[in-house]
């Protein structure tokens, strides 16, 4: 019998060592913020290049900061942010 992606996936999950959980978080983190940067700078009709005009961030480091292959700090952040209009803020996880 077939077993679902779901199913599979969890086990799979189950499996994973606490250094892996803590890989896979960081990874969600940054893409999440990669995909909050996209959404923002494509609703102001932005390009990567106006944005890094703006914000004083090469466009190579935005490029990759949108793809999740880069995590900023918290300087680049505020510098993206105030380019983009955008609160820099954390939110309670729904998890706890």
């Amino acid at each position: 019998m077939a077993v679902s992606y779901d199913k599979a996936i969890a086990r799979r999950r189950a499996k994973v060592s606490p250094k892996g959980k803590a890989e896979a978080r960081t990874f969600e983190a940054a893409y999440a913020l990669a995909m909050q940067v996209v959404e923002l700078r494509e609703q102001r009709g932005l390009t990567q290049v106006e944005l890094a005009a703006r914000s004083g961030v090469d466009q190579a480091d935005i490029s990759r900061i949108e793809r999740g292959s880069a995590f900023p700090n918290e300087k680049t952040l505020i510098r993206i942010a105030e380019a983009l209009n955008a609160d820099l803020a954390l939110v309670s996880r729904s998890d706890h």
